[in-house]
C-alpha cells in the first residue's frame, strides 16, 4: 500500500554520497570554525551548530541520492562519519584561528593542526585550562575546564545528531522506481481546505477512492492540505501520493505559528489515479466541487 525503501545500495553509490558530503562540508566546516571567533552571544553560537550539523546532513543526504542510494541505515552510518570528520576540520580550524593572537603560535595552519591529532588534542586541552570566552553577561573569567568540555561535547553531540537527522528526512523525499532504476519527480501539486475529520479522508484514500480529494473546498491561508504527486518520469507507471496538513496559528501578540502534519507518506496509487490527480490539480482550484467521475471522462477523451 505505501512505498518502503528497498534498502539497495551500492560500494559506488556510499562512494558518492560519501565524496559529495566531504566536498561540501570541508568548506561549511572552516566557514564554521572561523566564524564562531566572531560569536560572541551564545545563542546565536548554538543555532550555528545546528545549522552547520543540518548542512553537513543536506548535503551528504542529497549525495546519497545521487549515488541511489536507497538503505537507511547506510545513509545514516555514512552522514554521521561525514559530519564527525566536518566537526573535527572545524576544530583544527578555530583552534588555529584562537592561537593567532599568541605571536608564539600565530604561524600555526589548520591544515598543521588537522593533519597532527595529538597535537591538536594537545592544544585544545590547554585552551580548556583557560578558556576563550565567558558564558553570561557580567561573569569575570572565562568560561573553562569541566563546564566547557559540557558546552564541547554539546556540541559535538548536536552536529553528528543533527546531521543525520537531516540526511533521512532527504533520504524519504521521494521513492525509487526499482524496475527503472530513477527516482521519481515531482508531479501534480495542489491545495485544498482540509476536512473536519483527517482520518476518514485517510481511511478513503487508502482504499483508492480519490473522490474526497475532488469534494474539498478551496485551499485557505490558516488551514489546508497539502496534496503531492510523485512519479516515475521514465516508465509512468509508478506513482504514490503524499499529504501534509498545515495549520497556522497566531498568538494574541499576532505572531504566526506554522505546523505541519504528514497524513500520507508515499501512497502507491495507480496510473488512472494519478492521471486524475493531474487533471484535478489543474482544474481543481478553478472549478470548485468538479467530481473525479468527471475527470476521469475527460481523461478518456469522452464528453
Amino acid at each position: 500500500m505505501y512505498y518502503q525503501q528497498s534498502g539497495r545500495y551500492s560500494l559506488g553509490g556510499l562512494f558518492t554520497g560519501a565524496a559529495i558530503g566531504l566536498a561540501a562540508s570541508a568548506i561549511l566546516a572552516y566557514a564554521y570554525g572561523r566564524g564562531l571567533i566572531l560569536i560572541s552571544d551564545a545563542h546565536f553560537a548554538a543555532f550555528a551548530t545546528i545549522a552547520f550539523g543540518a548542512a553537513v546532513g543536506a548535503i551528504t543526504g542529497y549525495g546519497m541520492v545521487l549515488g541511489n542510494v536507497r538503505n537507511e541505515k547506510a545513509s545514516i552510518a555514512v552522514s554521521a562519519v561525514v559530519a564527525l570528520i566536518a566537526l573535527y576540520v572545524s576544530w583544527a580550524v578555530w583552534v588555529a584561528a584562537t592561537l593567532r593572537s599568541d605571536p608564539e603560535a600565530s604561524d600555526v595552519s589548520w591544515l598543521g593542526l588537522a593533519l597532527r591529532p595529538d597535537a591538536l588534542w594537545k592544544t585544545i586541552c590547554v585552551i580548556n585550562q583557560y578558556g576563550t570566552w565567558t558564558l553570561g553577561e557580567g561573569k569575570a573569567e572565562a568560561t573553562h575546564g569541566a563546564e566547557l568540555w559540557a558546552i564541547w561535547i554539546a556540541e559535538a553531540a548536536a552536529v553528528i545528531g543533527v546531521a543525520p537527522s537531516v540526511a533521512v528526512h532527504i533520504f524519504h523525499l521521494r521513492p525509487f522506481c526499482e524496475t527503472c532504476g530513477c527516482w521519481a519527480e515531482r508531479g501534480a501539486h495542489l491545495k485544498k481546505a482540509a476536512p473536519a475529520n483527517l482520518t476518514q479522508l485517510k481511511r478513503h484514500l487508502e482504499t483508492k477512492d480519490l473522490q474526497p480529494l475532488a469534494d474539498l473546498e478551496p485551499a485557505n491561508k490558516d488551514n489546508n492540505l497539502s496534496i503531492a504527486l510523485n512519479s516515475c518520469p521514465r516508465c509512468r507507471l509508478f506513482h504514490t501520493l503524499s499529504l501534509t496538513h498545515t495549520t497556522v496559528t497566531r498568538s494574541k501578540l499576532g505572531r504566526r505559528t506554522l505546523r505541519n502534519n504528514v497524513i500520507l507518506r508515499h501512497l502507491i496509487v495507480r496510473p488512472e489515479q494519478a492521471e486524475t490527480l493531474r487533471l484535478l490539480s489543474v482544474s481543481g482550484n478553478s472549478t470548485p466541487g468538479i467530481g473525479v467521475t468527471k475527470i476521469n471522462a475527460a481523461a478518456a477523451g469522452k464528453k
